[in-house]
């Protein structure tokens, strides 16, 4: 009997966040963990480094980008484990939107993602407590 173990390769929504005040102005590597109604970012690292949980406000630097592009593969692969859940479609995103995402600019992609939000494709951002 040949069985055929196969599993889709995990997404993983490791970002580069730029050395900043609110990174004790060094490079880290993290993952966006939750994402506040305020704008505001918890962050869970993945270098090794202390605070392990960080946040950064709207003032901050974060690599949109990068985030909405894994993003993107894991929403195409239907692999949420590493998406926030403030990011995880609560209906199938339409794939127009999938395809044309990357060639928008970085406020416009998050103009969309808010618009998203709106239409019930995600849950509504909770409040920082």
């Amino acid at each position: 009997m040949n069985s055929w173990p196969h599993k889709a390769p995990q997404v993983q929504l490791i970002l580069d966040i730029p050395a900043q005040p609110a990174t004790q102005n060094k490079e880290r590597q993290a993952a966006l963990f939750s994402c506040f109604k305020d704008g505001t970012l918890l962050l869970d690292a993945r270098d090794g480094l202390k605070p392990a949980r960080f946040y950064l406000t709207p003032a901050d630097t974060f690599p949109w980008d990068g985030f909405i592009a894994k993003m993107l593969i894991a929403w195409q692969l239907g692999d949420f484990t590493d998406i926030p859940p403030q990011f995880r479609p609560q209906k199938r995103i339409p794939q127009f939107v999938i395809d044309g995402l990357p060639a928008e600019t970085t406020q416009n992609k998050l103009k969309i993602l808010a618009t998203l939000r709106t239409q019930g494709y995600f849950t509504a951002l909770p409040a920082k407590k």
